[in-house]
Formats: structure tokens, sequence, C-alpha cells
């Protein structure tokens, strides 16, 4: 039994495809960033497709405001 569905499967065919587009030279940019934007595409899928979470967003803190950690004191 296969570990990936069919459709998995189909994706990584597709990207492959567009890897061979992305390595011709004579790419427009803005044809470079259909290409970008369609690889980003398929990646969500392929994760959606392996039922992996979404990443969780970078907690970003002010640095600046940091609280001193408690020291032992007698």
């Amino acid at each position: 039994m296969s570990r990936w569905t069919p459709n998995y499967h189909v994706a990584c065919q597709i990207q492959r495809k567009i890897l061979a587009q992305m390595e011709k030279s004579d790419l427009k940019p803005k044809d470079l960033a259909t290409l970008t934007s369609a690889w980003e595409r398929l990646e969500e899928r392929k994760r959606i497709l392996r039922m992996k979470p979404k990443p969780r967003d970078v907690e970003v803190k002010d640095k600046s405001k940091s609280h001193k950690p408690m020291t032992f004191s007698e």
C-alpha cells in the first residue's frame, strides 16, 4: 500500500514540470512570479494531503521590556 494518495503524486509531478519551466533562461519576471505562486500553492496542497497541521506563528516579544529573572538571596 502506498504511503501517499495518488493526488499527492500528481501534485509532485506538476511540481517537477513547474521546476523544469523555472530553469528556462528566457523567463520574464512576471512568468517567474506566476510559477513561484503555483509552486507555493502546490506545497500548501501537499501539506494538506499529508494531513500536517499548519505551522504556528512566531511569537515576537519586545526585548527591551523583558523582566529580570528572580535570583536567590539570603
